[in-house]
């Protein structure tokens, strides 16, 4: 009996560990460069990228049971390097912004547009240069 329930703890846990994979997705996106005033958040920038879905748009809806996200910029880029991450809600708008990484709110029943906003003068990155973004659905 032990030997069959240590069987199915092993099988539930990698089942467990393959869903949370699922649900981190890693992009390495090409770096647009282009001079943008503003204010706010995200506010003036030199540049971004923006993640996208299998179909290439720009809207990602999270899995099924999700309740929130954790959208970071995982580039690893030294000093000056300063990025701002951006998500908005598709349904209202709303949006939650932040230094390199900001958690949010999230459900499956609506889309979410999540963007890295380079806050100083390049290089790095040049242009094309590839930023890492990942978002990790909770």
């Amino acid at each position: 009996m032990k030997k069959i329930l240590a069987q199915f703890t092993v099988a539930a846990v990698a089942g467990l560990l393959t869903f949370t994979a699922m649900a981190d997705l890693t992009q390495n996106i090409p770096f647009t460069a282009k001079i943008v005033s503003g204010s706010g958040c995200p506010g003036a920038s030199t540049g971004y990228a923006k993640m996208t879905n299998s179909t290439g748009s720009l809207w990602i809806t999270p899995p099924t049971n999700t309740t929130s996200g954790t959208f970071t910029d995982a580039s690893g880029f030294g000093a000056p390097y300063v990025s701002v991450v951006n998500v908005t809600r598709k349904s209202d708008l709303a949006t939650w912004c932040e230094t390199n990484s900001v958690t949010f709110p999230a459900t499956n029943s609506t889309s979410y547009s999540l963007a890295a906003y380079v806050k100083k003068t390049p290089p790095p990155p040049t242009n094309g240069q590839a930023l890492s973004l990942q978002i990790t659905w909770h």
